[in-house]
């Protein structure tokens, strides 16, 4: 979801999980696209897939994930922007963050109008130039996150099928755009914040519900979290046990008992919204797909890997003008499935067009006018072609060590250089609860910024108690910190500390 315009305001925290708990509506108009099935026609005779998983993580441009992913539509070589200050160079390049880096600041404005400023519309469209020079912003919208640092969605990309034109739908944070997924419009309201009373949205929940076909929705928070928000207004009435949790999805894709539509949103900490680490949030979703590569259901299963928005991260492709509302930038989308027809799949696609996917695969009527013209991803599968073999992402630990700032619904905070920082540090089950049972020494590797001398007096042990553990650390010199954590029974953790940063002093590693 991103930071607002408020994002460094008390109570950040409270108010992601409050739009993070939503689900999605709205687009008004919409222009055809070339390479659309038509409504009704379904994704192709004979796909046996029974099972549409999707994955929804947070806030990641196409450019800011696969800015180089061979064969894809990724950030041109020559790619330049304004300089960030009038002091500074005149102009920039896009550039990966520092091998010791897992995030990028999260102050980044992903409102609608920073969004819009950031996208610089011009009289033949968007420019996509404004982002180093949108306040709050500056080279950090422009920084470009490793591969290595989520080598699980690379691999997954790379042996199934990556969307590289994929736009997200509204030009807007969180919530518009999760409701825009799930029931095709978001009724105009463009903000994380609750909307009026009195709106509610008709969404593939309730026409599953009508046709008799299973769903569910599995967070990775306590259901009672969702209570009150906007959830309540987006699923059938009387249906709110469907709202569960990621362990369940665990549970039941062990025992075969996975619906025909599952959504699953992470937990704190793994959302992979800066400013947390995209290590920790790539590390469970490769946890995610091991369950589902090796659930019964795998055969019968299409999973979809999406990104709600783009969290205001640049994005050189300039998006379609479609409705009053969006497109906004384009957002990764990776398709797991043994029919999936394996490559880089460039039609135009929005999140909207896994709802098609659904509707024209179990003959459904399509919920509104914008998802009835949606691409469909019917070229996307064949069922006839020898089923591809089950995910083996490279990072499964069986354990995650989770960093956590004064509560269990805060990330870590930025902090002043030579101020202490006080970290709680959690061990989650692939469920994202607590592994309560889990006790013994966890090694630290702190890894400072380049040319910076590894500080003195931090700790290079903890030890965890009934899954907990308290670390501090104080750190004089300001840059990007990583700090790596090895536990018991195969525990890891990742965390970036950001040290005195502004939204100028990235990016730090090389240019594509």
């Amino acid at each position: 979801m991103g930071a607002t315009d408020g994002a460094a305001r008390p109570g950040r925290r409270g108010r992601r999980l409050a739009a993070a708990a939503l689900g999605g509506l709205a687009l008004l108009g919409i222009v055809p696209r070339a390479g659309v099935r038509a409504a009704g026609t379904g994704p192709g005779p004979g796909l046996p897939i029974r099972h549409v998983v999707e994955v929804m993580l947070e806030n990641h441009t196409f450019d800011n994930l696969f800015a180089d992913f061979p064969g894809a539509d990724g950030v041109p070589a020559a790619a330049t922007l304004p300089g960030p200050t009038k002091t500074g160079p005149a102009v920039v390049r896009p550039a990966y963050a520092a091998d010791n880096e897992g995030d990028v600041l999260g102050l980044i404005n992903n409102s609608r109008a920073g969004e819009l400023r950031a996208m610089a519309a011009g009289p033949g469209g968007y420019r996509m130039d404004g982002y180093t020079r949108t306040p709050g912003d500056g080279l950090a919208a422009v920084t470009l996150i490793p591969p290595s640092d989520d080598p699980n969605l690379q691999n997954l990309a790379a042996h199934y099928a990556l969307l590289d034109h994929n736009f997200q739908l509204a030009i807007a944070p969180t919530q518009p755009n999760v409701l825009y997924a799930l029931a095709g419009s978001a009724d105009g309201w463009m903000v994380n914040s609750d909307p009026p009373p009195g709106l509610r949205w008709t969404s593939v929940f309730d026409q599953l519900t009508r046709a008799h076909l299973s769903w569910r929705v599995y967070y990775g928070v306590p259901p009672s979290v969702l209570q009150g928000t906007v959830w309540d207004r987006i699923i059938p009435p009387g249906t709110s046990g469907e709202l569960t949790t990621t362990s369940q999805f665990l549970a039941d894709a062990r025992r075969g008992k996975l619906p025909a539509f599952a959504l699953v949103r992470p937990g704190v900490g793994y959302s992979e919204e800066p400013p947390e680490d995209v290590a920790e949030g790539d590390a469970w979703l490769g946890q995610l797909l091991a369950a589902v590569g090796r659930s019964p259901q795998w055969r019968s299963t299409a999973v979809f890997i999406t990104y709600d928005e783009g969290g205001g991260f640049w994005d050189h492709l300039p998006p379609p003008r479609v409705t009053p509302f969006g497109y906004g930038t384009r957002t990764p989308t990776v398709v797991v499935s043994p029919y999936v027809r394996r490559g880089v799949f460039a039609p135009p696609t929005t999140n909207l067009s896994i709802l098609a996917f659904v509707e024209h695969l179990w003959h459904l009527a399509p919920l509104d006018p914008l998802v009835a013209r949606q691409n469909d991803l019917a070229t996307l599968f064949d069922g006839s072609q020898p089923p591809l073999p089950p995910p083996r992402p490279p990072v499964v630990p069986p354990r995650t060590l989770l960093f956590l700032g004064a509560s269990p619904l805060e990330d870590p905070p930025a902090v002043a250089p030579g101020r202490p920082l006080t970290l709680h540090l959690v061990a989650t089950t692939p469920g994202l609860t607590m592994a309560s049972r889990l006790a013994g020494p966890v090694h630290l590797e702190l890894v400072p910024p380049p040319g910076i001398a590894p500080p003195a007096g931090v700790p290079t042990t903890v030890e965890l108690a009934q899954g907990r553990a308290l670390v501090t650390v104080r750190l004089a010199a300001p840059g990007y910190y990583r700090l790596l954590a090895r536990g018991p029974e195969g525990a890891r953790g990742w965390l970036t500390l950001d040290v005195g940063v502004t939204p100028l002093t990235a990016p730090t590693g090389p240019v594509p």
